[in-house]
């Protein structure tokens, strides 16, 4: 035994071997605390500090704290999960709100390859096992989609705050983790958040998930593009895009609230029911997007909010009048997509290979410019449109035009088409689409078999009230069986 001397100058507790000292913290740091405490216990002495620091075990349970802020706890977090490298880690978050969940739990999506457990206290409570499931490991992120519904005043429920709403303990809770096993491939996760708004870009920390889902859960909800916007900018990794919203306008959009969300893999984009198309598409950086679906976006009313939209960008060409006129039950919002369409393709300049517009329009010289510029275009499927003839009269063949001017020779728009769809479109005439169809039809088939470019293979004129039997039995003698219609 060795002798150590009463006037020794080190405490006993100093003398703890590394060991013991290590369990003793691992034992303080197990317990839910909204207090760092191996940070505290490393600031008693050099020796504490050196022990702590080199101990992952200590570092293994995360506690976040509402109370304690975001700034807080992103940093707490970062430490954290940097300390307990290489072992896997718990987080236990404490939020009396819904809408802190998503902020404190963001800095930690990044590093799920080695999380075991998640534990969320508070007025939602839910505790998930990660080891339950064989994820896929080698992903730093196990949440394949994310699901945020916006329920505005319909949230406070749920925060016990609405007190003329039943009580929200009446009500069945919905899980934030949810699993789906394929049949041919590991298990996938998906998160769900009900909140009142969309987070505030400043409390979250960047989320590796590639697919979003964004709902508005009623006209209660306050539409905020601006925070939508900013929101977009914390997912730089997302590939598909869903957006879903109330064909309402919010609070006028002074110029200098839009900022361009960059998103440099989204392959797949949806916005539906909407009146904030122009704002949403002239204020995102896709140069990635394959897959564009529109979806009941047409509304009757004058759009508030689109002269101040307008000022956002330099105005060109595509904000003068339709110099065709041709009739539209929805004028403003077909100027909206029009210009909004226009404001995406010019920026990003995508691989645009499909474009479903259901229920939503565009005036006619927005269709002629689009479809000069949609190069790549495989797929287009129309529904509900006021296009007149003259829309389906650009999808025949016309004089190219080289250096400004024609040189006699043909080209078609949307030279690599080969799905079309127009549904219930009830302006447009059986003439002018057995004229445009069976005239490029009959270039582009010779085209293909020279090898020169892409044909139609598919083609369905459905519901559209002025195309009669007579139409179909002249398209079915170009098309064959590549003609569905009704």
């Amino acid at each position: 035994m060795t002798y150590i001397s009463p006037s020794s100058s080190i405490s006993p507790i100093a003398r703890l071997p590394p060991e013991l000292l290590i369990s003793i913290f691992t034992h303080c740091s197990d317990e839910p605390s909204d207090q760092p405490t191996p940070a505290i216990l490393g600031r008693v002495c050099r020796y504490w500090n050196d022990v702590s620091l080199l101990s992952p075990r200590i570092w293994q349970h995360i506690y976040l704290y509402e109370r304690n802020g975001t700034f807080m706890a992103h940093e707490q977090a970062r430490w954290w999960i940097a300390k307990s490298d290489p072992l896997p880690f718990d987080v236990r978050i404490e939020t009396e709100t819904a809408d802190m969940i998503l902020p404190l739990l963001s800095p930690v999506l990044a590093h799920m390859q080695r999380l075991e457990r998640c534990v969320i206290s508070g007025r939602h409570k839910e505790e998930f096992d990660f080891t339950k499931y064989p994820f896929d490991r080698a992903r730093s992120c196990l949440v394949d989609e994310l699901n945020v519904v916006i329920k505005g005043v319909a949230a406070l429920d749920t925060l016990g705050l609405n007190t003329d709403s039943e009580a929200s303990e009446d009500r069945p809770e919905t899980d934030m983790f949810r699993v789906y096993s394929p049949s041919d491939g590991p298990p996938e996760l998906s998160l769900h958040f009900a909140v009142y708004a969309l987070p505030l870009q400043l409390e979250m920390k960047p989320i590796p998930v590639k697919a979003l889902y964004i709902t508005e859960f009623s006209m209660d909800v306050t539409v905020d593009i601006p925070r939508l916007l900013r929101f977009l900018q914390c997912t730089p990794f997302l590939e598909c895009l869903h957006y879903t919203g109330w064909p309402q306008e919010g609070d006028p959009i002074q110029p200098g609230q839009l900022s361009i969300a960059r998103l440099p893999h989204l392959r797949v984009l949806l916005i539906r029911s909407t009146v904030s198309v122009r704002a949403i598409l002239s204020h995102i950086d896709v140069p990635a997007l394959e897959e564009l679906y529109l979806e009941h976006t047409n509304v009757d009313f004058e759009l508030r909010t689109e002269p101040y939209v307008a000022q956002q960008d330099t105005a060109d060409e595509g904000e003068s009048e339709d110099e065709a006129h041709d009739f539209s039950q929805s004028p403003c919002s077909d100027h909206a997509t029009g210009v909004g369409l226009r404001t995406l393709l010019k920026r990003s300049r995508p691989p645009l290979q499909v474009l479903h517009m259901d229920y939503a329009d565009m005036r006619t010289k927005d269709f002629r410019w689009c479809f000069d510029h949609l190069r790549h275009l495989r797929e287009f499927k129309i529904v509900g449109s006021d296009m007149s003839d003259r829309v389906v009269a650009m999808l025949a063949p016309c004089p190219r035009p080289t250096y400004g001017t024609a040189d006699g020779l043909l080209h078609v728009r949307l030279p690599c088409l080969q799905n079309l769809e127009v549904w219930h479109c009830q302006r447009v005439t059986g003439d002018a689409i057995v004229k445009a169809l069976r005239e490029r039809v009959e270039l582009t088939d010779w085209l293909a078999e020279k090898g020169w470019g892409e044909t139609l293979e598919s083609v369905a004129v459905l519901g559209c009230s002025e195309v009669l039997f007579q139409h179909g039995q002249a398209l079915s003698e170009t098309l064959g069986d590549r003609l569905r219609i009704s």
